[in-house]
């Protein structure tokens, strides 16, 4: 399993949502009907991931920012020294237990603080909107109010995290716990332990350095993230013709009376991105290890074939190809099955781009599949997990559902080998089923956790309620055709 903390997150009045509260956990299922919040809260994860983590090219909160802040407080600089000199007498790689003062969390969270505005932008530029004000709920007078509450390695205290948009205002408020554990080897502490009192310019610039290394340890979300959006299957397809436009409309931004094209969301945008590097350098990261095996897997279970990427001659655009098994030549993907250009992707990132400890969010892996695959699909989905990978996945589907209760059921044997060849398990502690359901007045979505019945091996999602329903409704047509006789 992941070794990331479990976190908690809370949205209220955001988009559809009026109220969410869900335990992120190494297998987290969204799951309700639609136009219930459920993409709009693992898009909201992403952002997150994406602000706070480490993506290629992006400034991450603890980073060197330059010049511009004001000295630390006496105080603060006289704690963070003491802090800073402990090092010296330890090892590069050393994990230490720090006490914070009330003065150096003060400045940590003074420092966090004003990166509000940063972390505001990347939620508007991943729901592809011009403001903060389009994420409010409709109809609420209220402010949106966001917290990510989350364990820091070496506290008893979590640290909680609020983040508000009001007044076209975005404000971001952190708690710090008092403790921390703080990895060796920390460039920044060691660089302020060996700092003299006599510029005091340079001492103030590393002071802020060091609070940006302690800040990094209080800080969740800290790796990269994918997000597969619900549409893939048409941006595989449509890939190069959307990145021409999207160039045309840059191109013509200045021309007076040309036609705009709708703003994309920065889910799409960043998966379009992926795609194109895919063929440009490889894809590859050069931190981690791909989990190719998984995607081998895939293509032998689901796709009975191998999907490629390559390029064009001349052309910058990646080429997605498939061959079946046995064949002898590719064939262009968009000629493929809807089934095998919708699961290609979850196959490209895993062999590209998706390491151990990652995030992995996948909209509606059951689309274009049919019930038999969406199964085989849920029990690799949970490999995935099981490698160390944190997986969201919204979903409509009884299928998924049903399998998920069998992972987790398969977990209560008592014997490893009880648990059935092959099959992967996982503990119920490390998977969380979230039903996003609509109230009746139109107020917004609400979220509430539902747990695996262990008699019936099913998650209470209300699918069966459809079953029943469809059900009645076929006895009034019988009752109704027999007594026409």
């Amino acid at each position: 399993m992941t070794n990331d903390l479990r976190f908690t997150l809370e949205a209220t009045d955001f988009g559809p949502l009026a109220k969410a509260g869900v335990e992120l956990r190494p297998l987290t299922v969204f799951v309700g009907p639609s136009n219930t919040g459920k993409s709009w809260l693992a898009t909201l994860v992403y952002a997150l991931h994406r602000h706070f983590g480490s993506a290629r090219g992006r400034w991450a909160p603890w980073e060197p920012m330059g010049p511009g802040e004001d000295a630390l407080p006496e105080h603060a600089l006289a704690d963070l020294l003491r802090i800073a000199e402990g090092w010296t007498a330890t090892a590069p790689t050393a994990v230490r237990h720090v006490a914070l003062t009330e003065p150096v969390r003060g400045a940590i969270e003074s420092h966090l603080k004003t990166h509000a505005d940063a972390i505001g932008a990347e939620v508007e530029r991943c729901f592809g909107v011009e403001a903060g004000s389009h994420l409010v709920r409709r109809g609420t007078a209220s402010r949106t109010r966001i917290q990510l509450r989350h364990g820091v390695e070496g506290s008893s205290a979590p640290a909680v995290h609020a983040l508000t948009f009001s007044a076209d205002t975005w404000a971001f408020r952190p708690a710090v716990p008092a403790r921390l554990q703080v990895r060796g080897g920390s460039h920044f502490l060691r660089r302020l332990a060996e700092s003299g009192p006599e510029d005091e310019r340079v001492r103030s610039r590393r002071a802020w350095e060091a609070i940006r290394a302690l800040a990094r340890n209080v800080l969740p979300l800290r790796r990269p993230a994918s997000y597969l959006p619900a549409d893939r299957t048409g941006l595989m397809n449509a890939h190069s013709t959307v990145v021409s436009a999207l160039i045309r409309s840059a191109t013509r931004a200045g021309i007076r009376g040309a036609d705009p094209i709708p703003p994309m969301s920065g889910v799409r945008g960043d998966f379009l991105e992926e795609l194109v590097e895919m063929a440009s350098s490889g894809g590859r990261r050069s931190r981690g290890e791909p989990l190719r095996h998984i995607g081998e897997r895939i293509e032998r279970r689901i796709l009975g074939g191998g999907v490629n990427v390559g390029s064009l001659p001349g052309v910058p655009y990646p080429h997605f190809t498939y061959r079946p098994r046995e064949w002898k030549q590719d064939i262009p993907l968009a000629n493929a099955s809807s089934m095998v250009s919708e699961v290609a992707p979850v196959v490209l990132y895993l062999r590209h781009v998706v390491a151990r400890g990652d995030l992995l969010i996948i909209d509606e892996p059951e689309s274009h599949l049919h019930p038999a695959m969406q199964v085989a699909f849920t029990r690799l989905i949970a490999e995935i997990a099981a490698a160390g990978v944190r997986v969201i996945v919204t979903t409509h589907s009884e299928w998924v559902l049903e399998e998920l209760g069998n992972v987790v059921g398969r977990s209560y044997a008592s014997e490893p080998g009880d648990r059935g060849s092959g099959l992967v398990a996982l503990d119920g502690h490390d998977v969380g089923v979230w039903l996003f359901e609509g109230t009746q007045d139109g107020g917004g979505s609400t979220v509430k956790e539902i747990e695996l019945d262990v008699d019936t091996g099913l998650y209470p999602s209300g699918f069966d309620a459809v079953a029943t329903a469809l059900h009645n409704e076929w006895t009034e047509v019988a009752e109704a055709r027999g007594g026409g006789e």
